[in-house]
């Protein structure tokens, strides 16, 4: 049974997140987040991922919604990150609290 896709707005947050880290642009990475995601997630901390990914993600990837959890007010959204250069894929973990992104981790 395939998962229910995730909203419009899901999708787009993550697509959000991926450009930026694509494009090594923080400031584009912290609009979709609220103020712990900011406040988490630093600039290094982002430049550090961004190093790791983004050439692989700027020669192209894809993404396939496994599918979501709810965890008390927040909702996980779970994809799979596959990369053109067909090398390792990864898990990428959204959290939202409401219509912004609470956490991601890709791993």
């Amino acid at each position: 049974m395939n998962p229910t896709a995730p909203s419009q707005h899901v999708i787009d947050c993550l697509q959000t997140i991926l450009d930026s880290t694509a494009s090594k642009n923080y400031e584009l990475f912290t609009t979709v987040g609220d103020a712990g995601y900011k406040a988490a997630i630093t600039q290094e901390m982002f430049e550090d991922v961004s190093e790791q990914l983004g050439s692989r993600l700027q020669n192209g990837y894809s993404i396939t919604y496994f599918g979501d959890l709810k965890q008390g007010d927040s909702m996980i959204y779970l994809w799979k990150l596959s990369f053109a250069d067909g090398g390792d894929e990864f898990v990428a973990q959204m959290t939202m609290n409401g219509d912004k992104v609470a956490g991601i981790f890709i791993a």
